[in-house]
């Protein structure tokens, strides 16, 4: 279970051990990974191995390799640093601190000698067989592996930063004391976790642990107070006992036979399953690629109905404030029209009024008109009597009801009168086109070619009469849409909206009229028509000679000539073109 795990960091210490051997493995070289293993063999250690009993022999021949091997990376630390400060610097505190570090390395190196040579190991005399001490004694070692780890990382971090800044300077250049003593405090909070805490302080107290702890060691040593009567009975390694099992997997032939069968087996459905997955995996990719290509064409076709979808909303949103536009500027000349309706209506009732008022007074007040003449005439011829032999004088007649009475029965018998003529006059005038003999129309037969030409001029003929029957019942009924009023202000609105759309309605119909009447005069008259792939289209002769037509008359000049004052006249003349050159030649002359 955990072997992929191991493999990872194994992997790594190989490869540091390969750059060993090639001669390539210096301060460049990144030991993170290293750093990692160490941590996770550490933590292994803690939970899988920490109830063994330990080899005590094996554990103070482990911490002292340890600590030589720490001592040595000391003295190259201190060394590079020598050689990052700059000449004479001898008396700062950084170079002592530094003399103080290779004289504790050097004390220390003594203890581990004298330590060494009372190892068990050989059979010399006075040396023990093994070395057993408690559980104190190992965590004073443990603590003193732990003060010269930290002592190591300061300086290597001092060391690390101090190449940095070195590297942009000359050969004979160094670095001053100072900024490695602001390096040293850094590295010093970094590793020991104390802020502010004295870097040279720290360094030496953990370089007198060392000594001291080293100093009780050699002399317990010496004295034999390690000193055990018996080796220790040492477990069997882990690895001893896998190799003794792979040994007996394989002088075990049978066994190893039928595995190997079974790996055969294995194989050849191995193979099969191979087989089929890169089948299925060919029709996987082909079906992948017809379904990219169908994605493709897809996101083609989408993207091109997006667009025209776009197209189509921006015209429409351009129509749509183009009808909002002409709607705005209809909606203000009605309400114009509106409103000088409305005072026009005010204006001619003001008049009709006083119209009223006049044609009453002139009635009252003015002399006899023409029909009260008539009726003065038919009433002294009706009753003549003594007076008609009297005075010759004009008579005056008052227009009385019983008068106005016979005026209009009159009017009625005239009307009558009338009415009657003219019937009798009909029935005489259907009677005489009865007498008369019937006409001979002769049918005009039209060309096959030209019987559908025929058949759209009827067809024109029949829009255009349905087209002005629909304009005279417009006129005709003419209404204006109140839009004062508050009742019923939304159905106004409704009925303006729905009478604009009928008249915008009434216009396409005459603006397709139009061109339908043009296209067909353009096909019916000879030489008037320019036909193309993709349409027929007025000549320009053709039109010009029909804006000729349409404008008529054209104003082409003004002669004028001295008269008395008040008595000019203005005459319009009409000249042909010879008669124009002709005056246009005199008036030149």
């Amino acid at each position: 279970m955990l072997y992929p795990e191991m493999s990872v960091h194994e992997r790594s210490l190989d490869f540091l051990i390969e750059l060993l051997h090639k001669d390539q493995l210096d301060e460049t070289v990144n030991v993170e990974p290293l750093t990692k293993a160490i941590k996770y063999y550490q933590h292994l250690y803690s939970i899988h191995l920490a109830d063994q009993a330990e080899d005590c022999t094996m554990q103070l021949a482990d911490h002292i390799k340890f600590t030589q091997s720490a001592l040595d990376c000391m003295g190259v630390e201190v060394s590079r640093l020598r050689a990052f400060l700059q000449a004479g610097q001898e008396a700062s505190d950084l170079p002592l601190l530094l003399k103080d570090l290779d004289t504790s390395c050097s004390d220390i190196r003594q203890f581990c000698k004298k330590i060494r040579r009372r190892m068990p190991g050989t059979d010399a005399p006075g040396i023990p067989a093994a070395l057993g001490f408690g559980q104190q004694v190992s965590e004073t070692l443990l603590e003193c592996r732990k003060h010269l780890t930290w002592v190591v990382a300061v300086l290597q971090e001092v060391a690390a930063a101090g190449a940095q800044l070195i590297a942009p300077l000359a050969e004979n250049e160094g670095l001053q004391a100072v900024k490695l003593e602001d390096l040293a405090f850094k590295a010093s909070e970094q590793i020991y976790g104390t802020a502010g805490i004295n870097p040279y302080e720290c360094l030496r107290q953990s370089c007198s642990i060392l000594i001291a702890t080293m100093n009780k060691m050699a002399t317990a040593m010496q004295e034999g107070e390690y000193d055990a009567d018996r080796p220790q009975s040492k477990p069997t390694p882990p690895a001893e006992l896998r190799a003794a099992a792979l040994r007996a997997e394989i002088t075990d032939a049978e066994g190893l036979g039928l595995k190997l069968e079974d790996r055969e087996t294995v194989i050849k459905e191995l193979k099969k399953s191979l087989k089929i997955k890169g089948e299925e995996l060919s029709e996987a990719n082909v079906r992948l690629s017809l379904l990219e290509k169908k994605l493709d064409s897809a996101s083609k076709d989408a993207d091109d109905r997006v667009e025209k979808i776009q197209t189509k909303l921006d015209e429409t949103q351009t129509l749509l404030k183009k009808k909002e536009k002409e709607f705005e500027e209809t909606m203000d000349a009605l309400q114009a029209d509106i409103d000088q309706l409305e005072s026009e209506k005010v204006e001619l009732k003001q008049r009709l009024n006083n119209q009223s008022k006049r044609t009453i007074e002139g009635l009252r007040g003015a002399p006899a008109s023409g029909v009260a003449s008539i009726v003065s005439g038919i009433a002294g011829g009706v009753s003549a009597g003594p007076g008609a032999g009297g005075g010759s004088g004009p008579v005056q007649v008052k227009d009385s009801p019983l008068l106005l009475q016979q005026i209009d029965a009159l009017q009625l018998s005239i009307k009558h009168l009338q009415s009657e003529n003219n019937r009798l006059k009909g029935a005489q005038m259907k009677l005489a086109l009865a007498s008369l003999a019937p006409l001979q129309v002769p049918r005009v037969a039209l060309p096959k070619a030209r019987q559908a030409e025929a058949l759209a001029t009827h067809a024109l003929y029949r829009r255009s009469s349905q087209l002005l029957e629909t304009l005279y019942q417009m006129s005709a009924n003419a209404k204006v849409v109140n839009m004062k009023q508050n009742k019923s202000a939304r159905s106004s609105s409704a009925r303006l909206l729905e009478q604009t759309a009928r008249l915008w309605s009434l216009k396409t119909t005459i603006d397709a009229l139009r061109d339908d009447t043009m296209r067909e005069m353009v096909q019916q008259q000879l030489g008037a028509s320019v036909p193309t792939n993709f349409g027929t289209f007025p000549s320009s002769s053709f039109l010009k000679a029909k804006q000729e037509q349409e404008a008529g008359m054209a104003h082409y000049g003004r002669v004028s000539f001295p008269c008395a004052p008040g008595q000019g006249r203005e005459h319009r003349l009409l000249l042909t073109p010879e008669l124009l050159q002709r005056l246009r030649s005199h008036f030149g002359s």
